[in-house]
């Protein structure tokens, strides 16, 4: 699989496209920073093309982005997940659970694509 870096970006890409969306949709508020990981799904999803060729320097772009975005979903899961007083006062126990579920997946497929990332760099040293 780490020969084809394209295929877990584009899987990771349409997860926070839909990740993103859902939660803008299904929140009466319509918050704006929903939309960060659809816009940052949708710059993934145009990186691809550019991962399929090797080009070395839209792949880092592309570990940037989702070492980035991984770090605030995996934070934002966990703070669902292990809420402090503060988050059981913000969110309903019916917000948090959706919150678990949506930062965990987008955490879950942004942690497989930084391992099949790094893994094509290694695979790319060990052979060159």
């Amino acid at each position: 699989m780490t020969d084809k870096p394209q295929i877990i970006n584009n899987v990771h890409a349409a997860t926070l496209i839909g990740s993103g969306l859902s939660s803008y949709f299904m929140n009466e508020k319509r918050p704006k920073t929903a939309l960060i990981p659809a816009v940052a799904g949708s710059g993934l999803l145009l990186l691809s093309k550019n991962l399929e060729k090797g080009d070395q320097t839209m792949a880092h772009v592309a570990v940037g982005i989702t070492g980035l975005l991984l770090a605030q979903t995996l934070r934002s899961f966990l703070q669902a997940a292990v809420p402090d007083a503060e988050t059981e006062e913000k969110f309903d126990k019916a917000t948090l659970n959706r919150r678990k579920l949506v930062f965990g997946l987008m955490s879950t497929t942004g942690i497989a694509a930084m391992a099949t990332y790094i893994g094509g760099f290694i695979e790319k040293r060990k052979n060159s």
